[in-house]
C-alpha cells in the first residue's frame, strides 16, 4: 500500500482528497494553516514552516506520494481566496522539500490562472489571466515543473465539503440560499466545475499510470454560478435565488476568476480512459454525501441526515 502525505488537508481539496485515498492508500494529512480535525486519515502536526521543517516531516512520514494542496486548490469563484506572495512562498517550500527527500510531487492549481475569449483551455493554452493572483499560481506551476520534472500538475475547479465542520465557500453559500439572500451569483464567471472526492479518484489513477506533467481534470461541462446554484437548490430542496439584474457586457470581464475558466480535458481521457463527470452527477452526489455519512467522516462531528444544509 503506498504512503500519501497530503500537505494542506484543512483546504476541500486536500480534506476530500485525503478522505478518498484512505480507502486504498496509507494517508497522513497536514494542515497548511490551522490546525484541524475530522475522521478517515492519519494527521500530523508540522512544527514549523521552513525547509528544513516540511523536509523532516516528510522523513518522518516517508511517503511515496506528496500532493500539496495549497491556494491554487481553492475554486476560482472564491473571489475572496485569492493566491497571495505568501502562498507562492509556502509552495516553494514545499516543491524544493519534495526535490530533496526525492518525493514524487503532485501540485494542485487551478483554471483560474486563464481568461477569455476562448473557452475550454488546453493544457497548452496562452490566454493567461494579467492579474497578480493568476500570475502567482502559474509562478508555483513554473517552479514546480523545473525543480521536479516529474510532477504532476493538476489544474481543476473543484468544490466540496470543507473538512473539520468549518463554513467553507460552499457552506455558506447553501446558508444563504436556506436564508434567501445569496449573494455573488452572475452569469459572467464560466468554469469547469468538479466534485473533490472524483477529482480524488482520477488523481489516483493517474498515479498508477506514472502521468507527470500538466492534466487539466475538471467537470465535463462548461457553467456558471447560476447554473450551479440552480442544480444546487434543486437536490438540496432550497428557494431558488433571483436571477441577477442587468446580465449583458459591454467588456470581458477581468480579474482573478472573473472570465472564462473552463478548462478543456481531453489530455486526462486519452490518458487513462476515462470519462468525466456532468455537473448534475456532482451535485447530486454532493447531496448523497450529505446524508450517507461521508460529510461526517470529513467534518468530524454529525450531520443530522434529513437537514437540508446543517
Amino acid at each position: 500500500m503506498n504512503k500519501v502525505l497530503v500537505a494542506g488537508v484543512d483546504t476541500v481539496v486536500g480534506g476530500n482528497v485525503a478522505v478518498c485515498l484512505a480507502r486504498t492508500h496509507a494517508v497522513t494529512g497536514v494542515s497548511l494553516s490551522d490546525a484541524i480535525s475530522f475522521n478517515g486519515c492519519d494527521l500530523e502536526r508540522l512544527s514549523g514552516s521552513s525547509l528544513d521543517d516540511v523536509q523532516q516531516l516528510i522523513r518522518r512520514v516517508k511517503p511515496q506520494q506528496v500532493i500539496f494542496c495549497g491556494a491554487g486548490s481553492r475554486t476560482g469563484w472564491e473571489s475572496s481566496s485569492q493566491p497571495t506572495d505568501a502562498d507562492v512562498k509556502q509552495a516553494s517550500t514545499w516543491i524544493h522539500a519534495t526535490r530533496h527527500t526525492e518525493t514524487h510531487l503532485t501540485l494542485i492549481s487551478s483554471g483560474a490562472i486563464f481568461t477569455g475569449p476562448w473557452m475550454f483551455h488546453s493544457e497548452n493554452s496562452q490566454s493567461f489571466c494579467p492579474s497578480p493572483a493568476a500570475q502567482r499560481l502559474l509562478a508555483i506551476e513554473t517552479e514546480a515543473a523545473e525543480i521536479c520534472p516529474d510532477a504532476l500538475i493538476v489544474r481543476t475547479h473543484a468544490f466540496g465539503w470543507t473538512p473539520g465542520g468549518k463554513q467553507g465557500w460552499l457552506e455558506t453559500l447553501l446558508g444563504q440560499m436556506e436564508q434567501g439572500n445569496a449573494r455573488g451569483i452572475d452569469c459572467f464567471r464560466h468554469g469547469s466545475p468538479i466534485l473533490a472526492s472524483e477529482l480524488a479518484e482520477i488523481i489516483s489513477k493517474a498515479w498508477g499510470a506514472g502521468l507527470s506533467g500538466v492534466y487539466h481534470i475538471a467537470g465535463a461541462e462548461r457553467s456558471n454560478p447560476v447554473q450551479f446554484v440552480q442544480r444546487l437548490a434543486h437536490y438540496f430542496q432550497l428557494p431558488l435565488p433571483a436571477a441577477p439584474v442587468g446580465e449583458f457586457l459591454i467588456d470581458r470581464p477581468t480579474g482573478y476568476g472573473c472570465g472564462e475558466t473552463s478548462l478543456q480535458t481531453r489530455k486526462i481521457r486519452r490518458a487513462l480512459h476515462v470519462a468525466l463527470p456532468m455537473l448534475e452527477e456532482a451535485v447530486l452526489k454532493l447531496f448523497q454525501q450529505h446524508a450517507d455519512g461521508y460529510r461526517t467522516r470529513l467534518t468530524g462531528h454529525s450531520v443530522v441526515p434529513d437537514s437540508r444544509v446543517a
